[in-house]
């Protein structure tokens, strides 16, 4: 595993590298392969099923790998061994305000984050006060989020709850179902995953959605943006008709899936390493919403501010200029 350790190298290699990178191999006269990538996630899809389609003419051959956790794919991109990938926004940001030539294709919903609870006093989101939470991705979004969504109700994460932490969502899932954690922190579908599986054994489980949680506590209407398609600045600036065809190959991935979740749940379980019927109860339950970056703008300039409450470095130090919107 990539070690946080491992990026800070990494990321020294590539300011020195810097010239290097921008010249990348996604240049005009000699790209012959787009590499993909995303996590194990319902934000990952549409590039899968792009990946998959065969005899686009604006598209070269495409290979969609699969990151873990952030790290890795923060490395992936430093180095330039991925061109596309499916990231929190975030981090999409990170890397752009650091200077590596980055550019945000869209933001879609498929980072649906919920606490899932065993814990029957537990049934809105204030009770996980007094409690033990273990939550994935320390110090990376999702742990992010039930930190600010926790202070802005008058709860002191580090004092009012035990939080402990796991390497990924999956590895939640096991402590929550060996009942070795009873209220953990899950995105899509390994979210229904758990209430399937719960269900199936006799366990009763609550399910708090963070993006409703969200809406109730910034008093907004926009949407909590999460997640979305980056992809190398080179691509776009030396290959803009495949960067088109990406955003529309990506936006007709998203209308096929919604309108084929047992099919797309059958196509793609195996990449989350599930059985198909929980895949297809989580895309039913959340379809995928997709919007262009540049639409998106209003709602990420709005996470992005929320997040520099925190800290300004969960984006890089500061909102990401016009240029990081790629239109």
């Amino acid at each position: 595993m990539i070690t946080r350790r491992d990026f800070l190298t990494l990321s020294a290699q590539a300011m020195v590298l810097f010239p290097f990178l921008t010249a990348s191999p996604a240049r005009a006269e000699s790209l012959t392969k787009l590499t993909l990538a995303g996590p194990p996630a319902p934000l990952s899809l549409p590039l899968a099923r792009l990946a998959k389609e065969t005899g686009t003419p604006a598209l070269p051959a495409m290979e969609m790998k699969q990151w873990r956790n952030p790290d890795m794919m923060r490395a992936w991109m430093v180095s330039n061994e991925i061109q596309v990938s499916a990231a929190p926004s975030n981090a999409a940001s990170i890397l752009y305000n650091k200077g590596l030539p980055v550019r945000l294709l869209d933001v879609n919903n498929g980072g649906i984050l919920s606490i899932v609870t065993r814990d029957p006093s537990i049934r809105k989101f204030t009770d996980i006060k007094g409690k033990n939470v273990l939550l994935f991705f320390r110090g990376d979004t999702p742990d992010t989020i039930v930190r600010y969504l926790a202070v802005k109700q008058g709860i002191n994460p580090d004092a009012d709850m035990t939080v402990s932490y796991v390497e990924s969502p999956f590895a939640a899932l096991q402590m929550l179902l060996s009942k070795r954690a009873d209220t953990v922190l899950l995105s899509e579908p390994v979210a229904t995953a758990a209430l399937l599986k719960g269900k199936a054994n006799g366990m009763k489980l609550t399910r708090i959605v963070l993006q409703d949680v969200w809406a109730e506590v910034t008093g907004s209407a926009l949407a909590l943006p999460l997640g979305g398609t980056m992809c190398q600045a080179s691509l776009a600036d030396e290959q803009p008709d495949v960067v088109e065809a990406l955003q529309t190959g990506i936006a007709q991935a998203v209308d096929w899936i919604n309108q084929h979740p047992a099919e797309a749940a059958k196509e793609f379980a195996e990449f989350f390493g599930l059985k198909a019927p929980v895949l297809q109860t989580s895309l039913e339950t959340f379809p995928i919403r997709r919007s262009p970056a540049v639409t998106a703008k209003k709602d990420l300039e709005f996470y992005y501010s929320t997040l520099m409450e925190i800290s300004p470095k969960l984006i890089g130090g500061k909102l990401p200029d016009t240029d990081f919107y790629l239109s």
